[in-house]
């Protein structure tokens, strides 16, 4: 495959991973209280909302599973063989119809993430200080001072985190976006 097909590869991999996110933080205590309530909702409506988030993450990591076997290996598709991949073209083009968006991590998931990297087995995360910064969020453990001092970035579009070394923010921006146009 060649490099437009590589970033169209990474294009629907970020909606699909979207469409994960998007039902994950959906609370589905919510989706049912809000099903049972509005008496003019069908049976075939309220069974959908009902089964929405499951439908939603279902189908999400179904798609991973095919744009898995369809990924670039070089210059061809690993599952076609062939330079240009029609299922990952297709993929795109009802992506884009539905006009299906990476949905940006907030404050809240941020923390989630970082709480997660920092906890140790049994040993609770310690308290977590957290800040919005230009591609997403900085978050360090509140305790944590020294030589070793660290801070976790969180990015706002992907919601991968790298340990980075303490640094003022400015410097930490401007080596975080060198970083990302390698």
């Amino acid at each position: 495959m060649n490099q437009g097909h590589a970033a169209l590869h990474e294009w629907v991999s970020r909606r699909v991973h979207s469409a994960v996110i998007a039902a994950l933080r959906a609370d589905p205590q919510t989706i049912a209280a809000f099903v049972q309530d509005p008496p003019e909702l069908d049976p075939h409506t309220r069974d959908f909302l009902r089964d929405s988030r499951c439908l939603a993450m279902a189908c999400a990591v179904a798609l991973t599973a095919v744009l898995e076997g369809h990924r670039p290996d070089g210059r061809h598709c690993l599952a076609c063989g062939t330079p240009e991949c029609r299922t990952l073209r297709r993929a795109a083009g009802v992506l884009a119809a539905y006009s299906v968006r990476p949905v940006p991590i907030d404050r809240a998931e941020a923390w989630r993430r970082a709480d997660t990297c920092l906890t140790r087995g049994d040993r609770p995360a310690p308290p977590i200080g957290i800040e919005p910064f230009e591609y997403g969020f900085v978050a360090w453990p509140a305790s944590d001072a020294g030589e070793d001092a660290f801070v976790l970035i969180v990015d706002q579009l992907t919601g991968a985190v790298t340990r980075w070394p303490r640094l003022p923010l400015d410097v930490l921006t401007r080596e975080y976006d060198n970083r990302s146009t390698l």
